[in-house]
């Protein structure tokens, strides 16, 4: 009998429901990649919103043995970036070669690893090298990083970046070094029809019925992630097991409350809700329909939760968010809310990469993490029970 946690797999490449998406030249984003690899010479960019499926599609296409990950995150020292992906690759740091059976002729040589001993492994092993999270390395480590791949393959070594759409233009889309040498894959955000097929497949293969409304619910609550929607419909499984498996909307929102329980975004919401130092001078406090008092961090917090949920969102929208939210004549002004939003993307990026949850840029606020947009709505008391 199919085990549900064998069918519905957020963290790992899963079987039975994985989805294969058609691009709007009509090829699927397999057929793409697969092409982009047998190009010799070439660079595969991989670019899209995070926790859309980038690492799954190589790991479906590559295969997972075949693939050597690593994170833009733990690319600091340019002098240690071919050693840590030998390292990672399972070749020695160092080591001893001996020859010669007789004292006469035995030798013995150290060794360490090189950029070419990595290209020659890599080739001798059919592997491909993922660079996940290019992003997260600094401007400097992309640049240098490029311009070792530039030459790495130009000698065969296969190379794929993921990164987010708007985060690598200038080091990899735009970097003459590498102009005509870039197989570029724009990975679409998940629209609802292709989300709705992991429950569909899913609770099929598991021989559970599960009403349309609750799978429309599970695709709005998704927020465009495969990923959190394998989370949610596992949850669902481990909660309706021993209850006949009934599904209705109560037990589903338990289950989005049930997946935010390992989802460790209690201190972001708090760094937001502190904001900038006022240095002595005192916030303005809002009279909200249903929250009571609240400052323009928290306004803007409870903004975002709202429904619908997206993946970016224009200021404008944004703003009037907020003033639905708020009671009364007393409206902040817009001047006042993009300062917030500027000391908001301050004070996140004065914190490490784990605190990377939203961008503002160019008047549109990006969820960079789908997961911390499910958090702020499901993950904060009951205060979210739609």
């Amino acid at each position: 009998m199919t085990k549900y946690y064998e069918v519905f797999i957020p963290g790992s490449l899963p079987e039975s429901t994985y989805i294969t998406r058609t691009m709007s030249s009509g090829f699927t984003y397999e057929e793409r990649l697969m092409q982009a690899l047998s190009v010799s010479g070439y660079l595969t960019l991989i670019s899209g919103p995070s926790k859309i499926g980038k690492t799954v599609l190589c790991e479906k296409v590559i295969g997972i043995d075949r693939i050597v990950e690593i994170s833009g995150s733990d690319m600091i020292n340019p002098q240690e970036l071919w050693i840590q992906i030998g390292t990672k690759a399972g070749m020695p740091h160092t080591g001893t070669t001996k020859s010669g059976r007789y004292k006469a002729d035995y030798m013995e040589e150290t060794f360490s690893l090189t950029k070419e001993s990595v290209l020659a492994y890599f080739k001798e092993h059919d592997l491909v090298l993922l660079m996940d999270d290019f992003h997260y390395a600094s401007h400097e480590m992309q640049i240098f990083m490029a311009q070792q791949f530039k030459d790495a393959i130009r000698k065969g070594l296969r190379v794929v970046i993921a990164s987010l759409p708007h985060r690598v233009d200038d080091t990899i889309r735009t970097n003459p070094d590498l102009q005509g040498r870039i197989s570029i894959i724009d990975m679409q955000t998940w629209n609802r029809d292709e989300l709705k097929q992991i429950p569909e497949k899913g609770f099929v293969e598991l021989k559970k019925k599960i009403p349309k409304k609750i799978i429309d619910l599970l695709t709005m609550e998704s927020i465009a992630s495969p990923q959190l929607m394998q989370l949610i419909c596992l949850n669902i499984c481990v909660l309706a097991e021993g209850n006949d498996f009934s599904i209705d909307e109560t037990l589903v929102k338990r289950a989005f409350r049930f997946s935010t329980l390992n989802l460790d975004y209690d201190k972001v919401v708090k760094i937001i809700q502190n904001g900038k130092n006022s240095r002595g001078q005192k916030r303005t406090i809002y009279q909200t329909n249903t929250l009571g008092t609240i400052d323009l961090y928290g306004l803007i917090l409870e903004a975002l939760a709202l429904d619908p949920p997206f993946t970016d969102i224009s200021f404008d929208d944004l703003y009037n968010r907020i003033l639905k939210l708020i009671k009364g004549k007393n409206m902040p002004s817009i001047i006042s809310v993009k300062n917030y939003l500027k000391n908001i993307q301050d004070v996140l990026n004065a914190n490490d990469r784990s605190y990377e949850v939203i961008e503002w840029k160019d008047n549109i606020i990006y969820i960079i993490e789908s997961l911390f947009l499910f958090y702020l709505r499901w993950g904060r008391g009951t205060t979210n029970d739609k």
